[in-house]
């Protein structure tokens, strides 16, 4: 039923957008480099897929929804008792930045706003020497609130090229669990394709 509101959300704010003169629509594919604030371990790299909608609202700022399928997480790897371990913490989101787009120069834009995460499961795998336990963990936290920060490029009319960092304001995990600082840090690479505009 979430997933069912979600979906209808994004279609709703898409819907609003497509009422403007200057609107487009399209896929978006990109790489993730992800960690855990007030964690030791390495980042994670990883996927995020989706859609986006966008529309120009003044001559210098637009305005832009997606709808993403995000991995993020941590990724680690030690010594323990003289063998090393590969540890790997990943957590699905369905995520839905909302984005003012401001015009720097020509094709290029500054794109800033938040972007409300909605988890759906918690993974951990460990492999040390020849063993390899898998998990599910427990104390997720189902909404997650980020800022995002970026700058996307267009050099045609059809292809969007955008970098983006996320800085979580939520914890990812519940605060009694895992301590009171574990919130998303999230560097994104997208290609974006627009299918309308």
């Amino acid at each position: 039923m979430k997933k069912i509101v979600l979906l209808l959300l994004a279609v709703g704010f898409a819907w609003g957008l497509k009422a403007q003169s200057d609107f487009s629509f399209g896929p978006k594919v990109g790489l993730n480099f992800t960690n855990i604030s007030n964690t030791d371990a390495n980042n994670k790299t990883s996927i995020h897929a989706g859609i986006f909608a966008s529309a120009r609202l003044t001559e210098w700022v637009g305005m832009q929804v997606e709808f993403l399928y995000s991995r993020q997480g941590i990724a680690d790897k030690y010594k323990e008792n003289g063998a090393t371990v590969k540890l790997k913490g990943r957590v699905n989101y369905l995520n839905l930045p909302v984005l003012a787009k401001v015009n720097l120069y020509k094709n290029v834009t500054f794109d800033l706003g938040p972007q409300f995460g909605f988890a759906l499961n918690a993974k951990a795998k460990t492999k040390s020497g020849g063993t390899v336990v898998k998990e599910k963990l427990h104390d997720l936290n189902f909404f997650d609130l980020s800022f995002a920060l970026g700058v996307s490029y267009e050099p045609d009319s059809r292809l969007v090229m955008s970098a983006r960092y996320y800085l979580g304001i939520t914890n990812v995990f519940d605060a009694d669990a895992f301590g009171s600082n574990n919130k998303n840090r999230v560097f994104q690479l997208s290609l974006g394709y627009k299918l309308a505009s």
